[in-house]
């Protein structure tokens, strides 16, 4: 199989492998990770996110790309995913705009709906997507919940899903690896950020995921778990029931309870809930990681895509995360600086796994055209192209760091559609496809480099970026 990126290399020695040498795995070859591909060519990962229909079909541009790929890939004003050639179509403008500008790899930011047997066909490199619930705080209220990770339900669940998906995948050659949702709610931190960046005035809360698991009506392995912290906490039933505004006696009785309030000691109530949500962040890796396995032993584990913005996750998540997953895929935004290094190096040694950045850009918000871009802010289209390779060039001389995915692809423009932050999405292409040439001749010009900057990862100084913050 020939590698998609300009420059190559031959793997010649071998310090540390990860997962099947005859599929995509992961090397450690003198002290730089790499990844590398079944025929032994080692790469770093780049690519673009959102390649997806809010972008490529909105009102302003439909019925440019409908006549490009063919009438019949909107249906009721909707893609049609089953207009095998039009999709075809679509997907080999994809590839061509990935291959032209030195991108490799298909982003985490796709419509599942899309078929992954096509970026097989056009020798792209892509991430594998499984859904076995929702995990962005939002998003698992809006979808049934948060799973029970320990119920037998959840485990068979997952099996079926990665039996439908990994069986189909097993003997890919492109497939990177394996991935779940995005943006997941694992801690008490994390979530505590999110809510209050989304307006909610009811103070602190309990986690709704440890809700979901333990206001379950009856005795349920997620219960048990529960009333085991419990026990470990207090010293008495009594004790942790008067702490909760319950009138019980028994631990028995305490693990039929299904309408948990809010305690009284909020410094003991941190303390449970810490370590109930170690407990169902390690189960929910532990039992998707096997159902994969189980279906396909041959492709790298990738997990959740990671926030590691503002306050984050504690150091407890990367370190459960680490034993479960084979590459760490976060997204963090940030010019190149020193803390954004620091960062990035306490993932590494929290984990023990190679980082991929799965999501960050910089954004130009086009004159006329958007109202806000995503993206952190600069000031022209050359200053993207800048910060592209500032940063690439930059995580490149990290020796744990695999590559990079820009957000992202073709940029939104009023008139279409938003997510939940009300910006347009930023780009590298217009939205009828036309490079952004003062933006992606520089970026063109740094993934040919990346690799080469890779293989002398951590030899170098490093150059930070002169813009935003000092």
């Amino acid at each position: 199989m020939c590698s998609l990126i300009a420059v190559t290399f031959k793997v010649t020695a071998q310090n540390q492998i990860i997962g099947s040498k005859s599929f995509v795995h992961l090397e450690k070859i003198n002290t730089v990770w790499w990844i590398v591909d079944g025929d032994g060519n080692k790469f770093i990962s780049k690519g673009m996110n959102h390649i997806g229909p809010s972008t490529r079909f909105a009102s302003y541009n439909k019925e440019f790309w409908s006549q490009k790929f063919g009438e019949n890939i909107l249906e009721n004003n909707r893609v049609n995913y089953k207009a095998k050639r039009e999709i075809k179509n679509w997907m080999t403008e994809v590839a061509k705009d990935h291959k032209d500008y030195g991108f490799n790899t298909i982003a985490f930011h796709r419509p599942m709906t899309l078929d992954d047997a096509f970026f097989d066909e056009l020798n792209l490199y892509y991430l594998g997507k499984i859904k076995t619930g929702h995990l962005h705080a939002s998003r698992a209220k809006n979808n049934g919940g948060f799973p029970d990770v320990f119920s037998t339900v959840f485990k068979k669940h997952a099996e079926e899903v990665a039996k439908n998906y990994c069986s189909k995948h097993k003997t890919s050659k492109f497939l990177l690896g394996y991935t779940y949702d995005d943006l997941p709610s694992y801690s008490f931190e994390e979530y505590s950020h999110k809510i209050k960046y989304e307006g909610h005035k009811g103070g602190l809360l309990f986690h709704p995921w440890i809700l979901d698991i333990i206001n379950i009506e009856g005795i349920t392995t997620g219960k048990k778990i529960w009333i085991d912290i419990l026990k470990k906490h207090y010293k008495t039933p009594t004790e942790a029931a008067e702490n909760y505004l319950l009138e019980i006696t028994s631990w028995e009785e305490l693990a039929t309870i299904s309408d948990w309030k809010k305690p009284k000691n909020e410094e003991k109530w941190q303390q449970d809930q810490t370590e109930m949500l170690k407990q169902i962040v390690g189960k929910w890796h532990q039992v998707n990681r096997n159902a994969i396995l189980k279906y396909d032993p041959n492709h790298l584990i990738l997990g959740d895509k990671i926030s590691c913005h503002g306050q984050g996750h504690p150091d407890w998540v990367y370190q459960i995360v680490g034993k479960y997953v084979d590459v760490l895929l976060i997204q963090d935004y940030g010019f190149f600086k020193p803390l954004h290094v620091e960062k990035l190096e306490r993932f590494y040694k929290l984990s023990g796994k190679p980082i991929l950045n799965g999501d960050h850009s910089y954004g130009y918000t086009i004159p006329g055209k958007m109202t806000k871009s995503k993206g952190i802010q600069v000031e022209s289209l050359k200053a993207i192209g800048e910060e592209y390779k500032t940063y690439l060039k930059g995580v490149m001389n990290l020796p744990f760091m695999i590559g990079w995915l820009n957000c992202g692809y073709l940029e939104q423009w009023k008139g279409s559609k938003t997510d939940n932050t009300r910006k347009q999405q930023t780009g590298l292409f217009d939205p009828y496809g036309n490079p952004r040439t003062e933006a992606l001749n520089i970026v063109k010009e740094a993934n040919k480099e990346a690799s080469l900057w890779h293989e002398k990862a951590g030899k170098n100084e490093f150059e930070y970026s002169k813009r935003g913050r000092k």
